[in-house]
């Protein structure tokens, strides 16, 4: 999955950045309930085992991509359910909160299931690096550094496990951007993706006429036939 060519960050869109959280999502929706149906006793050991694992979901798929966005002054959007475990993971990070602590709300009140953060049907079979299946607390995973291309990787492999259209649609090329002047530059982006939109809902339109007009081609050339059968048909009922 390791591509050894680096990628270009200019080419990195907030649609980019927006469905890697969304993956991300999933991982925790995933390690949420997988690990609250485990029947492993939940040790010291254990719990600060699976803080440190979590810490790398954050620092893998997470705050890198939302420091980007950053630095591109723009504004990412996030889940419910994602919202609630970085809020937590910053009272970790500067210690309001111990790993005991931070471990107990993870499980209290970040549930995919909890109805203002429902994220079941974000889950998917197949993850990449999928520690929590397995007991993390003693094998002593290696958890890999990962670069963006494998990210993308995993999170294009994701979204091919959902549902067709559950994935955004991939984001635009943004021309005219002006240096330092980061209100412009979100509005030329939005304006980039309003067109991209309206470009592809076009596309999708027109195949989908061509595909009506497909089928009435195919109904009238059994118009003959048809009629041919009906008329065989009402012969046959005659005395």
């Amino acid at each position: 999955m390791s591509n050894s060519s680096k990628y270009d960050l200019t080419k990195f869109t907030i649609l980019d950045a927006t469905n890697i959280l969304e993956y991300a999502t999933s991982r925790f929706a995933a390690i949420w309930i997988a690990c609250d149906r485990s029947h492993v006793p939940r040790s010291l050991a254990y719990k600060a085992s699976f803080v440190r694992h979590l810490q790398w979901e954050v620092d893998s798929f997470v705050f890198p991509y939302i420091n980007i966005c950053m630095v591109f002054n723009t504004h990412l959007t996030m889940t419910d359910l994602l919202r609630s475990i970085l809020g937590r993971f910053s009272r970790l990070q500067t210690r309001n909160i111990t790993g005991k602590q931070f471990y107990a709300e993870f499980f209290m009140h970040c549930s995919p299931h909890d109805p203002e953060l429902r994220s079941t049907h974000r889950v998917v079979l197949k993850y990449a690096h999928d520690w929590w299946k397995d007991r993390f607390d003693t094998l002593g995973f290696a958890l890999p550094s990962l670069d963006v291309n494998e990210v993308l990787d995993m999170m294009a492999d994701h979204f091919e496990q959902l549902p067709m259209g559950a994935m955004l649609l991939p984001g635009p090329a943004v021309a005219g951007q002006v240096e330092g002047d980061p209100l412009l530059n979100q509005i030329l982006a939005v304006k980039a993706c309003v067109q991209h939109l309206s470009d592809s809902l076009e596309k999708m339109l027109q195949e989908k006429i061509m595909m009506a007009a497909a089928a009435a081609s195919s109904m009238s050339e059994l118009e003959g036939p048809m009629d041919e059968l009906e008329e065989v048909l009402l012969t046959s009922c005659r005395p």
